[in-house]
């Protein structure tokens, strides 16, 4: 396993990780030290302070973008959700044959009990 020098607010640390895995680990040793640099910007934060602010600075960032994320899938699902034709409107089946087929078919059932309920109707009468 690849071992790693990662240097997160001045300091270096060795870290093992995964063969493949450097450059990712590496990409996050960059955000880390980013985040540790600006927690640590007030000054006179202990190491484990510091770090624990760079871990809250990044899970707010996380916090942030799965919140959007979140979002833009409901506003997405609304917008699939009203552009779904509703299952009475017959004409939002033109484009589905198999869905305007069953419609049709249906119609074609419902006025074959009108017109035998009309037959009967009329032969009582």
């Amino acid at each position: 396993m690849p071992d790693m020098r990662l240097t997160i607010a001045g300091r270096i640390y060795s870290v093992t990780c995964q063969p493949g895995e450097e450059q990712h680990l590496a990409r996050l040793g960059t955000m880390l030290d980013a985040a540790a640099r600006k927690a640590g910007a007030t000054g006179g934060l202990t190491e484990t302070r510091t770090l624990l602010f760079a871990g809250l600075l990044l899970a707010d960032e996380l916090a942030e973008t799965q919140d959007r994320a979140a979002e833009a899938l409901a506003a997405q699902a609304a917008q699939a959700e009203s552009a779904r034709p509703q299952q009475g409107d017959l004409l939002a089946h033109d484009n589905d044959t198999e869905l305007a087929a069953r419609a049709i078919e249906k119609l074609a059932q419902r006025i074959e009990n009108l017109a035998a309920g009309l037959e009967n109707h009329t032969a009582r009468t």
